[in-house]
C-alpha cells in the first residue's frame, strides 16, 4: 500500500512540475500554530473527519505494517515519542514507531480537536502533514492546501467582508501574490498568523469573500514578468511609503520599485520638515478617514514610560536597532526628551533619540521604534506621529549634610542628623504621541481600498494605484517538449464588466517553429504566421467567456526539443 501511494504521489508531483513551469504555486504549505499563535511546535495532536481518513507514512521504519484507512468520526491521536510517532484511534494504540513525515487526507474537512478557530474546532481542506520540527522532539503541523482554498481562509480574516467585492478582490490578488512569493521555513511556506497572513481554514469561509477569490482566479500583479511582493496594511495616514524608506538595507535598495509612496489627496505634498509632519497629522487629510486608526492619541506618564523602555530597549538592542546597545544594567531614569531625528516623505519616524538622565539611545527603523514605544503591551499603531510633553514634575535628591570641617553646616540633635535637598531637576510629567494610520504603511492600504471601492473604483484601479507600474496577468508559464504529452494549462477568470480586453503574450526567443494551443477548446493549430523572435501580442478578448477560461498549450514537438516558449495573458 505504501509503495502504491508513494508512486501516485511522486507521479502527481512530476506532472505538477511539468505543467507548472516557472514554479506557479498552486498549493500552499501552511504552518498551523497553537491556540495562542505563539508556537508552531507540537508533541501531540488529535484530529478527526466525517469521512474516511487516509494515512501515509512516507519513510520505512521497523514499524508494523503501513497504517490502514481510519473510519469516519474516529478520534485519531498522534503522539511523538523519542523521535518516532504512535497513532491512537479512540484511545487504542494502533500503530507505533512511525517516522516523519506522516500525511493525513480525507474527502471531508480534517478537524483538529483542542485547537479552536473562530470559536470552534479548527477545520482544514486538503491534507495535514506532520513533519519533524527543528526543535528536538517536536513536530510541525502543516496544512497542504490548494491556493484557492487557502485564499478562501485568508481574505475574510485579513479584510472585513463588509468592505465589499472590489476591495475584497484587490485583497485576494495581494494575498495570492504574497503566498506565491513566501517561503519562510523549510517545512512550510507561510504560517497562519499575522507573521504571514491570517488563515483560519474552512472555519472562516464566507460567500462574499469566496466570490472575490473565484472572480480573481489565476490573476497576479506582475512587475517585469514576476509576481510582486504585494505588501498591504490596515490604514494610511494620508501618504503611503516607499519600500526603500521603511524596509530596505544598503544591500537591497531599489529591489521593490513598484512599492512607491502615494499621496491620497490632491494638494498634499510629501513631508520635508518637522513642521510639515505636525501640520499633516493635524490636517486629517487622506482617503482613510473612516478608519478608527486614521488619527490617534496615546499618552504615557513619564515613570510608566521609563519602565516600558527598560524592557523594550533591551529587546530592540538584541535586534540591532538601538545605539548604543542597552543591556538594562543602568536602568532608564529621568526621561527628559524623545526627539525625532529622521522621517520619511510620509512623515513616518525612522530614527528617534531617547534622552534620559541615565543615558541617550538612538532607535532605528519603523518597526523598532514602534516596538520600543509600547502601551499595554501593544506597539504604536504606526510610525506617523509627533511628540509633545505635558506638565512638569520636579525630582529632589536627598543628601546627608557633611561635617563642619568639610566646610558645611552641621546641626545635630541627639542622634538625629539634618538633611539638605540638592540636585533638583525638572522632567516632563506626560509624553503624548499624536499620530495617524495603522501598520507599516507600504503598499496597499486596506481602508484606502475600501474607500476607493465606495467611490466606484474597480479592483484593477485600486491595485494600479497602490502598486506602481504593474500589470494584471496570469502567471508566466514556459512550454517545453515532454515525452508524456502533458499539456501546459492556465485557468483564469475574465470579467467583461471589469476589463475591456485580454492579450495572449507569447515570447519565442529560440524560433520555435510551431506551438499549437487552445483557448476554451478552440484550436489554434496554425501558428506559423505569428512565429518570430519577438514578443507576440494577440488580442483574444473575443474568445473568452465571462467567467473561468482555459488556455491549453500542447508540449513542443520533438523537433523543438531543448527550446521553449513562454506565455501569459494580460488583462487591460
Amino acid at each position: 500500500m505504501r509503495i502504491k501511494a508513494l508512486f501516485i504521489l511522486l507521479l502527481s508531483l512530476l506532472f505538477a512540475n511539468i505543467t507548472q513551469a516557472n514554479n506557479e504555486k498552486t498549493t500552499v504549505r501552511v504552518g498551523i500554530s497553537n491556540q495562542a499563535f505563539s508556537s508552531w511546535d507540537y508533541r501531540n495532536i488529535k484530529l478527526t473527519s466525517s469521512d474516511i481518513v487516509k494515512i501515509i507514512a512516507m519513510k520505512d521504519t521497523n514499524a508494523q505494517e503501513q497504517p490502514e484507512n481510519i473510519e469516519p468520526n474516529k478520534i485519531i491521536e498522534v503522539v511523538l515519542n523519542e523521535g518516532l510517532y504512535n497513532i491512537y484511534v479512540d484511545g487504542e494504540l494502533k500503530y507505533e514507531k512511525l517516522a516523519s513525515p506522516l500525511v493525513f487526507s480525507s474527502n471531508s474537512d480534517l478537524q483538529i480537536l483542542e485547537l479552536n478557530r473562530k470559536g470552534i474546532p479548527a477545520r482544514y481542506k486538503g491534507m495535514l502533514e506532520i513533519k519533524d520540527s527543528k526543535t528536538p522532539n517536536r513536530f510541525n503541523l502543516i496544512n497542504v492546501v490548494d491556493m484557492e482554498n487557502y485564499l478562501r481562509g485568508v481574505v475574510p480574516n485579513e479584510m472585513p467582508v463588509s468592505f465589499g467585492q472590489e476591495a475584497l478582490k484587490a485583497q485576494a490578488i495581494a494575498a495570492r501574490n504574497y503566498a506565491t512569493n513566501a517561503n519562510i521555513d523549510s517545512n512550510y511556506d507561510v504560517v497562519d498568523s499575522t507573521a504571514s497572513q491570517v488563515y483560519y481554514g474552512a472555519n472562516s469561509y464566507r460567500d462574499i469573500s469566496d466570490k472575490a477569490v473565484l472572480e480573481t482566479k489565476g490573476i497576479y500583479a506582475l512587475y517585469n514578468e514576476k509576481p510582486i511582493t504585494a505588501l498591504y496594511f490596515s490604514t494610511s495616514a494620508g501618504i503611503t511609503d516607499d519600500w526603500d524608506d521603511v524596509f530596505a538595507s544598503n544591500q537591497n535598495k531599489g529591489s521593490h520599485p513598484y512599492l512607491k509612496a502615494k499621496i491620497d489627496k490632491q494638494g498634499q505634498k510629501f513631508i520635508t520638515s518637522e513642521k510639515d509632519a505636525i501640520d499633516f497629522i493635524n490636517s486629517k487629510n487622506g482617503l482613510d478617514t473612516n478608519s478608527p486608526k486614521f488619527r490617534w492619541n496615546i499618552e504615557f506618564e513619564r515613570r510608566e514610560l521609563e519602565e516600558i523602555l527598560h524592557t523594550t530597549l533591551q529587546q530592540q538592542s538584541k535586534a540591532g536597532l538601538v545605539t548604543p546597545k542597552y543591556d538594562g544594567d543602568n536602568k532608564i531614569e529621568g526621561l527628559k526628551e524623545i526627539k525625532v531625528l529622521k522621517r520619511t516623505k510620509s512623515s513616518k519616524v525612522v530614527e528617534l533619540l531617547i534622552t534620559a538622565k541615565t543615558g541617550e539611545y538612538k532607535v532605528s527603523k519603523d518597526l523598532g521604534i514602534r516596538r520600543v514605544l509600547k502601551k499595554n503591551n501593544s506597539m504604536l499603531p504606526s510610525g506617523n506621529f509627533y511628540i509633545e510633553t505635558i506638565g512638569e514634575e520636579t525630582t529632589e535628591t536627598k543628601v546627608e549634610e557633611e561635617e563642619e570641617n568639610n566646610q558645611s553646616i552641621v546641626d545635630k540633635i541627639g542622634n538625629l542628623k539634618l538633611f539638605s535637598y540638592i540636585n533638583q531637576e525638572t522632567y516632563p510629567k506626560t509624553f503624548r504621541f499624536t499620530g495617524g494610520g495603522f501598520g507599516h504603511g507600504v503598499g496597499m492600504s486596506q481602508f484606502g481600498a475600501y474607500n476607493m471601492a465606495k467611490m466606484g473604483k474597480k479592483y484593477p484601479q485600486i491595485l494600479h494605484y497602490y502598486y506602481t507600474n504593474i500589470n494584471l496577468s496570469t502567471y508566466p508559464k514556459t512550454v517545453y517538449f515532454n515525452e508524456w504529452n502533458v499539456h501546459y494549462k492556465t485557468e483564469f477568470y475574465f470579467d467583461k464588466n471589469t476589463y475591456k480586453s485580454a492579450y495572449l503574450l507569447i515570447s519565442n526567443p529560440k524560433n520555435v517553429t510551431g506551438f499549437p494551443f487552445k483557448i476554451n477548446n478552440l484550436d489554434f493549430n496554425n501558428t506559423s504566421s505569428i512565429v518570430n523572435n519577438k514578443l507576440m501580442k494577440i488580442n483574444i478578448t473575443q474568445y473568452l467567456n465571462n467567467g473561468i477560461n482555459l488556455i491549453d498549450f500542447a508540449p513542443l514537438s520533438k523537433e523543438n526539443k531543448g527550446k521553449t516558449i513562454t506565455y501569459r495573458v494580460e488583462l487591460l
